[in-house]
């Protein structure tokens, strides 16, 4: 493998191991690459990781249209049933 490829399959591994719910760290990297790696190739994949992320949560992700109004309606219709069962309740008190 070349020096890319390696940079891009340890990038690749900070990915798998954040969606793991892990934090990517030197230790983690270097014990889940299949090939030797020196610490600061495993620093520079982080950083590029870290990098990359960055980005990805700088962009908002905003529901469309149809998909917001979607859930307005259920949210909605979870409300009338809840106030039906505040009603139903009072009545009863009443």
């Amino acid at each position: 493998m070349s020096s890319k490829e390696n940079h891009k399959a340890l990038v690749e591994i900070c990915h798998t191991l954040a969606a793991e719910g892990l934090t990517p760290g030197v230790g983690l990297l270097r014990g889940r690459a299949p090939f030797k790696v020196s610490v600061l190739d495993a620093i520079e994949a982080i950083k590029v990781f870290n990098q990359q992320n960055v980005q990805i949560k700088a962009q908002p992700k905003t529901p469309g249209d149809k998909e917001r109004i979607a859930e307005l309606e259920k949210r909605v219709e979870q409300l009338e049933q809840a106030l039906a069962v505040m009603e139903s309740r009072l009545a009863k008190l009443s």
